[in-house]
Protein backbone atom coordinates (compact mmCIF):
# COMPACT_ATOMS: atom_id res chain seq x y z
CA UNK A 1 0.00 0.00 0.00
CA UNK A 2 1.35 3.41 -1.00
CA UNK A 3 0.40 6.26 1.31
CA UNK A 4 -0.29 9.72 -0.05
CA UNK A 5 1.11 12.60 1.99
CA UNK A 6 0.19 16.26 2.12
CA UNK A 7 1.71 18.95 4.28
CA UNK A 8 -0.55 19.66 7.24
CA UNK A 9 1.37 22.59 8.72
CA UNK A 10 4.83 23.85 9.50
CA UNK A 11 6.00 25.40 12.71
CA UNK A 12 8.34 28.29 13.43
CA UNK A 13 9.85 29.22 16.77
CA UNK A 14 9.72 33.01 17.05
CA UNK A 15 11.12 35.50 19.53
CA UNK A 16 8.11 37.84 19.63
CA UNK A 17 4.78 36.21 18.76
CA UNK A 18 2.86 39.48 18.40
CA UNK A 19 5.47 40.89 15.99
CA UNK A 20 5.40 37.72 13.88
CA UNK A 21 1.60 37.69 13.74
CA UNK A 22 1.60 41.28 12.49
CA UNK A 23 4.19 40.40 9.82
CA UNK A 24 2.42 37.29 8.50
CA UNK A 25 -1.08 38.78 8.58
CA UNK A 26 -0.05 42.15 7.13
CA UNK A 27 2.51 41.12 4.51
CA UNK A 28 0.96 37.83 3.36
CA UNK A 29 -2.65 38.14 4.48
CA UNK A 30 -2.54 34.97 6.60
CA UNK A 31 -5.46 34.71 9.01
CA UNK A 32 -5.22 33.87 12.72
CA UNK A 33 -7.45 30.81 13.10
CA UNK A 34 -6.82 29.72 16.66
CA UNK A 35 -6.81 31.88 19.74
CA UNK A 36 -5.72 29.08 22.05
CA UNK A 37 -5.54 29.38 25.78
CA UNK A 38 -1.75 29.28 25.42
CA UNK A 39 -0.60 32.88 24.89
CA UNK A 40 2.69 31.68 23.35
CA UNK A 41 1.16 29.74 20.43
CA UNK A 42 -0.92 30.81 17.43
CA UNK A 43 -2.10 29.08 14.27
CA UNK A 44 -2.49 31.02 11.03
CA UNK A 45 -4.30 29.93 7.88
CA UNK A 46 -2.21 30.29 4.73
CA UNK A 47 -4.81 29.12 2.22
CA UNK A 48 -6.94 26.05 1.70
CA UNK A 49 -6.05 23.67 4.53
CA UNK A 50 -2.45 24.92 4.81
CA UNK A 51 -1.45 26.42 8.14
CA UNK A 52 1.54 27.80 9.98
CA UNK A 53 2.08 27.22 13.69
CA UNK A 54 3.95 30.03 15.47
CA UNK A 55 5.41 29.37 18.92
CA UNK A 56 7.11 32.03 21.01
CA UNK A 57 10.31 31.01 22.75
CA UNK A 58 14.09 31.16 22.90
CA UNK A 59 15.40 31.39 19.34
CA UNK A 60 19.06 31.84 20.30
CA UNK A 61 20.09 28.43 18.95
CA UNK A 62 18.01 28.62 15.77
CA UNK A 63 20.08 28.43 12.57
CA UNK A 64 18.86 30.85 9.90
CA UNK A 65 20.37 29.78 6.59
CA UNK A 66 18.67 30.37 3.28
CA UNK A 67 18.98 26.64 2.57
CA UNK A 68 16.34 26.10 5.27
CA UNK A 69 13.29 27.99 4.10
CA UNK A 70 9.68 27.55 3.16
CA UNK A 71 8.20 28.60 -0.16
CA UNK A 72 5.01 30.35 -1.15
CA UNK A 73 3.58 30.41 -4.64
CA UNK A 74 1.87 33.52 -6.03
CA UNK A 75 -0.01 33.94 -9.30
CA UNK A 76 1.62 37.27 -10.14
CA UNK A 77 5.16 37.69 -8.85
CA UNK A 78 5.37 41.23 -10.22
CA UNK A 79 2.43 42.34 -8.05
CA UNK A 80 4.15 40.76 -5.04
CA UNK A 81 7.45 42.54 -5.87
CA UNK A 82 5.69 45.90 -6.20
CA UNK A 83 4.08 45.30 -2.80
CA UNK A 84 7.47 44.51 -1.25
CA UNK A 85 8.96 47.67 -2.76
CA UNK A 86 6.05 49.76 -1.43
CA UNK A 87 6.57 48.25 2.03
CA UNK A 88 10.34 48.75 1.74
CA UNK A 89 10.93 45.04 2.35
CA UNK A 90 14.09 43.86 0.65
CA UNK A 91 14.03 40.73 -1.49
CA UNK A 92 16.96 38.73 -2.82
CA UNK A 93 17.86 36.21 -5.47
CA UNK A 94 19.52 32.94 -4.38
CA UNK A 95 23.11 34.34 -4.48
CA UNK A 96 22.00 37.22 -2.24
CA UNK A 97 21.72 40.17 -4.63
CA UNK A 98 19.31 42.67 -3.12
CA UNK A 99 16.04 43.47 -4.92
CA UNK A 100 16.95 41.03 -7.67
CA UNK A 101 14.70 38.32 -9.09
CA UNK A 102 16.22 34.89 -9.59
CA UNK A 103 15.21 32.02 -11.79
CA UNK A 104 14.84 28.46 -10.62
CA UNK A 105 16.31 25.52 -12.51
CA UNK A 106 12.85 24.88 -14.01
CA UNK A 107 12.47 28.45 -15.31
CA UNK A 108 10.15 29.85 -12.67
CA UNK A 109 11.02 33.19 -11.10
CA UNK A 110 11.74 33.44 -7.40
CA UNK A 111 12.83 35.79 -4.65
CA UNK A 112 13.64 35.39 -0.97
CA UNK A 113 12.61 37.65 1.89
CA UNK A 114 13.15 37.35 5.64
CA UNK A 115 10.59 37.54 8.41
CA UNK A 116 11.28 39.50 11.63
CA UNK A 117 13.19 36.54 13.13
CA UNK A 118 15.33 36.10 10.03
CA UNK A 119 13.59 33.00 8.63
CA UNK A 120 13.93 32.84 4.85
CA UNK A 121 10.78 32.70 2.74
CA UNK A 122 10.93 31.89 -0.95
CA UNK A 123 8.18 33.45 -3.05
CA UNK A 124 7.85 32.14 -6.59
CA UNK A 125 5.48 32.00 -9.55
CA UNK A 126 5.62 28.22 -9.85
CA UNK A 127 2.42 27.03 -11.47
CA UNK A 128 1.33 23.45 -11.91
Amino acid sequence: MVLEYRIDHFSLLVKDLARSIVFYTDVFGFEVIDETSNEKIRWLKIGGNDTIHLSEGDTSTTSLKKDTHFALRVKDLDVFLTDMQNREIAYYDWPGNINTVGERFDGFRQVYIQDPDGYWIEVNNHAR
